[in-house]
């Protein structure tokens, strides 16, 4: 996997390496300092990742998305940010940025949505996809997995299983309460951990509530 790291920060870029690593020890990594010097370095290259840190002081957020979408980097972009910017996150999914992750996002969901970007995904918050400001957006807000479509990736049948995940039924409770086969659990639950790329319904249910689908 070769992955392109911007971050202005040293202690960022190994940080953020040492994650890579776990989810491919093969990874070929190119740092860069700042964008411009990424362009230098990257030529033609098309990378699995790119990852950049969008907080630069001297340009700002969308400074910084009008920079990137000059560069003609190949591969699918990751921002990280401290702050979440409406505008500068509606221009990003609008310029097709694969994702958008707070720098406070925990490593663990950070991977899955890495994995998720690299499956032909993408990663904003539903306010975002559709075109309107989390205050206008009634009730509360949440953070979903979306395909290459803008679609969320799992099906609603799939979050009403997932649910019934969290509160621990069996799978001949969930066919019940739902009126389906146990079978269509079982292929629904499939879904669900590939979905989420989690190995089991205890991870899967613990990856939806951290990014906020339960």
């Amino acid at each position: 996997m070769r992955v392109l790291i911007v971050d202005q920060f040293d202690i960022c870029r190994e940080g953020m390496k040492a994650i890579l690593l776990q989810m491919d020890k093969n990874c070929k990594f190119l740092e860069a300092d700042t964008l411009d010097e990424s362009v230098a370095l990257a030529g033609d290259v098309n990378f699995n990742l790119i990852i950049i840190d969008l907080d630069v002081p001297e340009t700002g957020g969308l400074g910084m998305l009008d920079r990137i979408k000059k560069s003609n980097l190949k591969g699918n972009i990751v921002l990280f940010s401290m702050t979440e910017d409406y505008k500068v996150m509606r221009m990003a999914f609008e310029m097709g940025i694969s994702a958008f992750i707070r720098e406070q996002t925990k490593k663990e969901i950070t991977i899955s949505v890495l994995q998720i970007v690299l499956a032909g995904g993408r990663y904003f918050s539903p306010e975002v996809i559709g075109g309107r400001p989390e205050h206008e957006v009634q009730g509360p807000t949440s953070r979903f997995l979306i395909s290459s479509a803008g679609k969320p990736i799992l099906s609603n049948r799939q979050l009403d299983v997932l649910k019934l995940l969290a509160e621990g039924k069996p799978n001949k409770v969930i066919a019940r309460e739902l009126g389906i086969a146990t079978g269509t659990v079982k292929v629904h639950i499939a879904g669900i951990l590939k979905s989420l790329k989690a190995t089991n319904r205890t991870q899967a249910v613990s990856i939806a509530n951290h990014i906020n689908i339960l």
